[in-house]
């Protein structure tokens, strides 16, 4: 690796280390959400608007109107991104419901009151809350994507059971494609305890404890990324979907798909996280001084300003180009002479 490679990827490194340790202190906590297989039907007396978009209905409590409003305008588009990328075309119905607080939530569903959105993927019912359990205001486009997504796998597989950490990975990569609290919490198991094989994901899905759950939260959302970047135009990724619907078996359908197993796959990952998240060994040794920026910083400025002029100069020898061809062309016999013109710019 050259040196200029070296610094630039040094250079990253500490960028992304800067705005990861901004985020941590800073950063909106993530809210909670949940997939339901309780019957549909949910009764939320709250939510007494309905607006209608297509094969959608949102339904909400007044006082929410404008939110409300502003998420009709991109459910349409969320949709379309999501059954492209994982089918081609889906049932469109959805009901949306939307509430003031998650406690209405549990009220209507019997959902824990830890749960600030709920997807009945089956009959394509979702609720959502504005404020999550400790009132704090939830990121309602994550949220009401997640659970969205919920509802688009379960279509794009025709409902075939399908590992719950696929589930979930599915709905938090489509939920928040760049999400640093994820990758931070990511990075302290790559260079902590280590990040869960994926049977293990998927007993911390089904168990009690909260912090394996947000790891495997996070894990399971970065391996769906990796699925999906993988190829240059997700037809693998719809390829599993479509095997899954004739009946393979899930692990079998990645091996048509991508001609390589599960096991490979999930290597292919693993071997990578070390180099990607070699920023977080900086954050969580107490922080970097602004001061060892400063060098950067002055490089950087003095090389725009380089770039800067260099650019003016080129633009300048192409005007001068181009008014001599002009002067050129208008000096052939039969046409006007003109005065000679200076079309040079200068900043």
């Amino acid at each position: 690796m050259t040196l200029a490679a070296r610094f630039g990827r040094w250079f990253l490194c500490v960028a992304f280390a800067l705005v990861a340790a901004v985020l941590m202190v800073f950063g909106p906590i993530p809210t909670a959400s949940a997939e339901s297989g309780t019957p549909a039907g949910w009764e939320l007396s709250t939510a007494s608007s309905e607006v209608t978009v297509g094969r959608v209905t949102l339904r909400y409590d007044p006082n929410l109107h404008d939110e409300a409003m502003q998420l009709v305008d991109y459910i349409p588009g969320w949709w379309s991104e999501m059954e492209q990328a994982l089918a081609g075309d889906l049932d469109d119905r959805l009901v949306i419901n939307y509430v003031a607080h998650s406690g209405r939530i549990a009220e209507a569903t019997g959902m824990p009151r830890w749960a600030a959105g709920v997807a009945h993927s089956e009959s394509g019912e979702i609720v959502i809350a504005q404020h999550a359990p400790d009132g704090s205001r939830t990121d309602l486009d994550s949220l009401l994507r997640h659970e969205m997504a919920h509802v688009a796998l379960y279509r794009a597989t025709d409902g075939h059971e399908i590992p719950r950490w696929f589930h979930e990975g599915v709905a938090e990569s489509f939920g928040n494609e760049i999400d640093l609290l994820r990758s931070q919490t990511l990075a302290g198991a790559v260079f902590g305890p280590g990040v869960p094989a994926l049977a293990q994901l998927e007993e911390n899905f089904h168990g009690l404890d909260s912090i394996a759950a947000v790891v495997s939260y996070a894990a399971a959302r970065d391996f769906v990324n990796h699925l999906r970047g993988r190829d240059a135009d997700g037809s693998d990724l719809r390829q599993v979907m479509s095997e899954i619907r004739r009946g393979t078996s899930f692990d079998a359908a990645f091996i048509k798909a991508y001609g390589r197993s599960l096991g490979e796959l999930d290597s292919e990952w693993r071997s990578g996280l070390t180099g990607r998240f070699a920023w977080f060994p900086v954050v969580s040794s107490g922080g970097l001084p602004l001061a060892a920026l400063s060098p950067l910083m002055v490089v950087a400025a003095v090389r725009r300003r380089r770039q800067l002029r260099e650019g003016w100069d080129r633009l300048g020898r192409e005007d001068d180009a181009l008014a001599a061809e002009v002067a050129n062309v208008l000096r052939r016999p039969g046409l006007l002479a003109l005065p000679a013109m200076n079309m040079t710019a200068r900043a």
